[in-house]
């Protein structure tokens, strides 16, 4: 075509308009493929696309409607986990409590039983320590009188019973004693 209009252009013509046919039946035949590609594209290739064009659309919608379930599963299995490691947790510091309960009694019980046995010992030795100084007082009385009588009886130059005597010194040291 382009050959054809070269040599109308060379031979120096009429202008060619290339828009606008020249004649008729190019009009028609143009008009009838035209109709035609129309009409094969409008009914044959066009509903398929639109078919699958509309699948996809339920695909897409499914698969949102699918996303969002999931989503809503996810937030609900997140509540459920914690809510039983909240569970858990409790139960653990229940659990540690109870425990430091228990060892707290524990220790009070032996704390206790230790505090009797300590108590225990310090009354018996204080018994001990009783006998053993009313034993050493006794003796110490004894020693001190026949001492103070030996005594009084080098200054007197005569000698004095120390059993006669012994009772002023008894009253005398338990005196003494009980001021100390």
């Amino acid at each position: 075509m382009l050959a054809h209009l070269a040599v109308l252009a060379a031979e120096g013509g009429e202008t060619i308009n290339p828009v606008v046919p020249d004649e008729i039946g190019e009009i028609v035949w143009g008009a009838i493929g035209f109709f035609g590609l129309w009409i094969l594209m409008r009914y044959v290739c066009l509903p398929p696309l639109l078919r699958i064009r509309a699948q996809r659309e339920q695909q897409i919608q499914a698969d949102r409607e699918a996303a969002a379930t999931a989503e809503t599963q996810a937030e609900q299995v997140r509540r459920d986990y914690d809510a039983t490691i909240g569970e858990a947790r409790a139960e653990a510091a229940r659990i540690i409590e109870a425990a430091r309960t228990e060892a707290e009694a524990g220790r009070s019980t032996k704390v206790g039983a230790v505090e009797a046995e300590v108590a225990e010992q310090r009354r018996s030795e204080m018994a001990e320590l009783d006998v053993a100084r009313a034993a050493a007082l006794g003796e110490l009385k004894g020693d001190v009188a026949d001492l103070a009588v030996s005594a009084a009886s080098k200054v007197v130059q005569s000698d004095l019973d120390p059993s006669a005597h012994r009772a002023t010194v008894d009253e005398y040291v338990n005196q003494a004693g009980g001021a100390s």
